[in-house]
């Protein structure tokens, strides 16, 4: 006969006894039905402490969103008439240079227009489509494309008075413009790769971040090169400046004048000092306009109304100047136009001076 197998050795402990069942014999157990889905308002019980805060945003939303941008633009219209002069600012204009000093006098209003692109991006932008705002694509296609219009609209009126200024400011709305763009892309890419891989190129969301860094990175660092460069060249380039501040100064014109000085001189003894004077202006000035015949000059019989065109009224004083039949005709202009006079003395005899005496 077969040899029978070993015998099991004996267990070291003995099996716990079964633990006895909570529930009758016969009936079985019942589940709690699910939870509810998750709703930031449900069950909400608004309290008078609650409804006080609710009066007080909704009283400070007002007060930012219309209040201000109303108060700005009754500032502007109270004091353009007197920044329209530009002669005789009044206090008021001075306290408000915030609002209007930056920007050519056709642009008064801009700081309106641009607060209230400020406003929309910021808060207004989230009342659409409050409940599932967040989620979708309609936020941010709004904002891209008031981004992108408000853009064109600072390239193509160039409202600021310096080109920095105005370089800063598209360059500062460019990112921005690009930033609702790359949201788009992270929104796009969200949770369904496959519609990440159909619409944007990319497997998953993962690859979508990245991306998203890698241009952000890319336009912060090529953003911070032009500042760089610009400043570098704005601080070397050799031009006048303000003492009292370090910066240019701004070249500002009131209504009714195109040039910021008419230069009078004597063509036989002045006119190669004059066209040298004048290009050292614009080289030393960049954006100043002074009338200047070779340039400017249509109609020897306009002459009074080139000098009336003009905020200033230059004169360079050589031999033969007071014997000019024309030089005269624009003396007597200026004096009846009451234009500031600045004077230039040739001295030299040997380049056509005249004694001042």
């Amino acid at each position: 006969p077969p040899p029978s197998p070993p015998p099991l050795p004996p267990p070291s402990q003995p099996p716990p006894p079964p633990s006895p069942s909570p529930y009758p014999p016969g009936r079985a157990p019942t589940l709690p039905p699910p939870a509810p889905p998750y709703s930031p308002n449900a069950g909400a019980v608004w309290t008078d402490d609650a409804r006080k805060l609710e009066a007080v945003f909704w009283f400070f939303f007002v007060l930012w969103t219309l209040l201000v941008p109303l108060t700005f633009l009754a500032l502007l219209l109270f004091i353009r008439p007197a920044v329209m002069r530009q002669q005789n600012i009044s206090p008021l204009a001075r306290a408000c240079r915030f609002l209007w000093r930056d920007y050519d006098a056709a642009f008064l209003f801009w700081e309106v227009f641009d607060l209230a692109r400020k406003l929309f991006l910021a808060s207004l932008v989230l009342f659409i489509d409050q409940e599932t705002g967040s989620s979708k694509l309609l936020r941010l296609v709004v904002a891209t494309v008031v981004s992108a219009l408000f853009l064109a609209a600072l390239a193509l009126a160039r409202p600021f008075k310096r080109s920095d200024d105005l370089y800063l400011a598209c360059v500062a709305n460019l990112l921005l413009t690009c930033c609702f763009c790359l949201g788009t892309v992270i929104q796009l890419c969200g949770e369904d790769n496959d519609q990440c891989l159909q619409l944007v190129g990319l497997n998953d969301a993962r690859r979508a971040s990245e991306f998203v860094i890698g241009l952000t990175a890319a336009m912060l660092v090529a953003s911070l090169t032009i500042i760089t460069l610009k400043a570098v060249t704005a601080v070397t380039a050799p031009t006048l400046r303000l003492a009292a501040t370090g910066r240019a100064p701004i070249l500002e014109l009131p209504s009714g004048c195109h040039f910021h000085g008419f230069i009078s001189h004597a063509w036989g003894t002045g006119q190669d000092q004059t066209h040298t004077v004048v290009r050292q202006l614009q080289l030393l000035m960049p954006g100043v306009k002074i009338w200047l015949d070779v340039d400017n000059l249509d109609d020897v019989g306009k002459l009074e109304e080139s000098v009336a065109d003009a905020m200033t009224f230059i004169i360079f004083l050589s031999a033969g100047y007071f014997k000019s039949w024309n030089c005269r005709r624009e003396l007597y202009a200026a004096l009846a136009s009451k234009r500031p006079f600045i004077v230039v003395h040739e001295a030299d005899s040997a380049k056509g001076g005249a004694s001042i005496q």
